[in-house]
């Protein structure tokens, strides 16, 4: 009994220890984190030195789902050295000269000095290991992070670039979808002091885009084409799918490199088309076209009489040729995108009804979208009591401006049973613990019964056959609509009292097949040559976009 007695009160006082070393260690620990959240919390960093953490990757991928690097992020390394701890410093400076080039010409004099200076800067992480494999005690480095854009001027006004932020110790995003996604891009800041890393930094998300590495190179190859033959001041073509959302491709001239962002002298380059408003012209006409027809107000085979021009409030506004065609139907009339139709589907909805449908295809909203810096609509002149004059010419696209992304947007209702749906250009976030997050399809309104759309494609698809000639594909039923809007001046002259110039964008926005449709693309071009619309510039080029996408996905043809 004692013996069993003496082992028992052994077990007590081994747990008893137990128990209190493990207390002990914990409050230790405690302590620690305490003291280093402290330190951080109270700013107090004189003592600890910012470790930047890498930004997360940025990928492309293609129809198979392979990626794409599209930006990425690597340390690089800045030598020092610290001439009191070399044991001898023109034999330690040597030997690193072979592995690296000395940076600093006064090197015989601050190997005299009681200071650290720089010796080398931009070493990678192999060079790095070199020189830490010399176990000198002389030699620290700091590091910092790189952003590397691997396919340049491919992506430049959408993707952006960084600049480091030395009191944050981060990079940080500016334009593109390096400003929209920083938060999750950026990581977090690390800390050591001079013996210890205190805290290790943590690497930005990852996000992988709906972009199409082929699709984008396709593209950015046919904008450039149509830029050259068309004498085009730049352009802009985008590439969605019409069920999801997901944009797929966007090529847009002028561009730049990343990279070598700082080499640019116009810093407007930096904002994409995407963002900023234009006035797109005749593309405009179906959606006022179809809240007619929604509101019962005409049929497809109803007729007016076109004089070539109508006058409102003392302006005269005329057909693309100033021509009449006498007594016209209203599928005629937008299938040759007279101005005179228009005007007139403008005075039958009245001021409320257009405005109402304005809202109803969100056209005065900003486009759902993962994009920076985008514009507000602009409909001002149709604000109550906006002139009878002001609502003829917003009918075809002029006097009013939005983003090639909101007409896009709304435009796609036409293709995806009248519901429009939020464009993505991100398709998953994956976050450092390799969980991740995927982009869901999101319906933001339904604007149109099935009878309306019933009555309105079948004319976008006749724009394509009576008008848009040359966005024709055999075998393939394909629907859409050009516009060719004149650029406002920057002020009213005696020369110009409309205030706007004799140039021109060119647009034209369509989708395919009719019988199910899934791609929906804007074609842009800016200020082509004297005399040239968008059936002879942005229809033929929407033509070559089309074909590829038929080709890539292998889409069967429609129509016999």
């Amino acid at each position: 009994m004692k013996i069993k007695k003496l082992k028992t009160d052994g077990l007590i006082i081994f747990f008893f220890i137990l128990i209190v070393v493990v207390s002990f260690s914990l409050l230790i620990l405690k302590f620690y984190q305490l003291q280093i959240v402290k330190a951080v919390a109270n700013n107090n960093l004189s003592k600890l030195i910012k470790i930047p953490p890498l930004r997360g990757n940025i990928y492309l991928k293609d129809k198979d789902g392979n990626l794409f690097l599209a930006a990425t992020s690597y340390y690089l390394y800045d030598l020092y050295f610290y001439p009191p701890k070399a044991k001898n410093i023109e034999e330690e400076i040597k030997t690193i000269s072979q592995y690296v080039d000395i940076l600093n010409p006064y090197i015989e004099e601050l190997k005299k000095s009681q200071k650290s200076f720089l010796l080398a800067k931009n070493l990678t992480n192999e060079e790095k290991k070199k020189i830490e494999n010399l176990k000198y005690d002389s030699v620290f480095f700091e590091e910092k992070v790189y952003r590397d854009y691997p396919l340049k001027d491919l992506l430049g006004t959408i993707i952006g670039f960084t600049r480091f932020n030395e009191e944050t110790g981060l990079l940080e995003g500016q334009y593109g979808l390096e400003k929209y996604y920083d938060e999750l891009l950026k990581g977090e800041v690390g800390y050591r002091n001079n013996l210890q890393i205190i805290k290790n930094p943590k690497k930005g998300a990852d996000l992988v885009l709906n972009l199409d590495y082929y699709i984008q190179r396709k593209i950015t190859e046919i904008l450039k084409e149509a830029v050259n033959n068309f004498y085009a001041a730049g352009g802009l073509i985008i590439v969605a799918e019409t069920k999801t959302g997901n944009i797929l491709g966007v090529a847009e001239l002028p561009n730049y490199d990343p990279n070598n962002f700082y080499q640019q002298k116009d810093y407007s380059i930096f904002i994409s088309r995407l963002s900023k408003n234009y006035e797109p012209g005749s593309v405009m006409k179906p959606f006022f076209y179809a809240g007619a027809f929604q509101e019962n107000l005409i049929k497809p085979e109803d007729t007016y009489e076109d004089k070539g021009y109508v006058v409102l409030n003392n302006w005269k506004i005329e057909n693309f040729d100033k021509k009449g065609r006498g007594v016209i139907d209203f599928k005629t009339a937008l299938e040759q995108s007279l101005n005179t139709g228009s005007v007139y589907i403008s005075q039958l909805l009245g001021k409320i009804r257009f405005l109402k449908y304005i809202e109803a295809f969100r056209l005065n909203n900003k486009a759902e979208v993962d994009f920076p810096i985008l514009e507000e609509p602009n409909f001002k002149n149709l604000k109550d009591p906006g002139k009878e004059v002001n609502f003829g010419t917003a009918s075809f696209g002029q006097g009013i401006a939005l983003s090639p992304l909101s007409l896009i947007q709304s435009f796609n209702a036409f293709s995806n049973q009248g519901k429009i749906i939020k464009l993505n250009f991100v398709s998953q976030i994956i976050y450092p613990d390799n969980t991740f997050k995927q982009t869901q399809p999101q319906i933001i309104a339904r604007v149109l019964n099935q009878k309306s759309l019933e009555t309105i494609v079948p004319i976008l698809e006749g724009v394509v056959e009576n008008q848009a000639k040359k966005a024709k594909i055999l075998g393939f039923r394909i629907a859409g609509k050009t516009g060719s809007a004149l650029i406002p001046a920057a002020k009213e002259t005696p020369e110009k009292p409309s205030g706007y110039t004799n140039d021109v964008i060119t647009t034209f926005i369509g989708f395919l097949t009719v019988s199910n449709p899934q791609y929906i693309v804007l074609v842009r071009l800016d200020k082509p040559a004297k005399g040239l619309l968008a059936f002879g510039t942005a229809a033929p080029t929407f033509k070559k976009v089309a074909e590829f996408l038929i080709n890539y996905y292998n889409i069967e043809p429609d129509k016999l």
